[in-house]
């Protein structure tokens, strides 16, 4: 498990955002799930654009999508460009922020207690294997 997350860190850190975002806009969306392959990609359903893949970005976005999935959400999407040791540099969507109709990704994770944080961290990492 720990050789797992080691290589999870590292491929999530070689697609870091090289400089800062090329522009950022706010759609509606349902997140379906997650799709794995060299990297993560979290699927959404955007209204009046459909179906697109998108990079989560830092904890607690992941957790906090898992949790709301089949959910409308309001999502940041951020057009970044990033480093891919086996494409080179090209432009991605990165997830940089979400919120329900109540609460954001931060507010949400800080409100939980320590034992509903692994909880959630444990579901969502089931979820994206």
């Amino acid at each position: 498990m720990r050789a797992f997350a080691f290589l999870f860190l590292i491929l999530i850190g070689a697609a870091q955002p090289n400089g800062e975002p090329l522009r950022t806009r706010v759609v509606t969306a349902t997140f379906l799930g997650w799709e794995r392959g060299d990297y993560l990609w979290a699927r959404l359903d955007v209204r009046g654009r459909g179906r697109i893949s998108a990079m989560p970005g830092d904890d607690p976005i992941g957790p906090f999508l898992e949790a709301r999935r089949a959910r409308p959400l309001r999502v940041w999407l951020a057009r970044v460009r990033v480093t891919l040791p086996e494409a080179g540099t090209v432009e991605i969507e990165r997830i940089v922020r979400a919120r329900d109709s109540r609460i954001n990704a931060g507010q949400w994770w800080s409100r939980l207690s320590p034992a509903h944080r692994r909880a959630w961290l444990r579901r969502y990492r089931e979820a994206i294997q």
